[in-house]
């Protein structure tokens, strides 16, 4: 940003700033664009309540099944196959892998026991329950 002279012979020193202005607004624009595009799913869950859980969820895989019965590994709808084989290499890359299982309250016993067995056969010990506090 090099000086101009005028005629008076008089050195400009002033900058200007509208160029970095416009380039802040135009990543402003994409910003916001770009956040209201970002797709926030929440999977809608009636967690069993337990009067004596914990305050704070472990870091961990999140392993849902809703009312209807379709398998949800960290926000993706996936196949028990699919499951499996993810839980499988993730476990097997990181011995202290762990994976939280959440359920529907209304499911049946069975399906939430099948979820503990798939977990337990891709060589995970380490998972959890959730429930909510009354």
């Amino acid at each position: 940003m090099a000086g101009a002279v005028n005629n008076d012979e008089e050195m400009i020193s002033s900058i200007n700033i509208t160029p970095l202005v416009d380039i802040f607004l135009v990543l402003l624009i994409i910003f916001m664009i770009t956040s209201s595009v970002i797709d926030q799913r929440e999977i809608a869950l009636n967690a069993p309540k337990a009067a004596n859980a914990g305050t704070q969820a472990p870091k961990a895989a999140g392993l849902v099944v809703d009312r209807d019965g379709n398998t949800w590994l960290d926000g993706e709808q996936l196949d028990t196959a699919a499951i499996a084989a993810i839980l499988r290499a993730k476990s097997s890359s990181d011995p202290d892998f762990q994976v939280l299982i959440g359920a529907d309250r209304d499911l049946k016993y069975q399906s939430v026991v099948d979820v503990i067995d798939l977990v337990r056969g891709a060589g995970i010990s380490k998972y959890a329950l959730k429930v909510v506090r009354p």
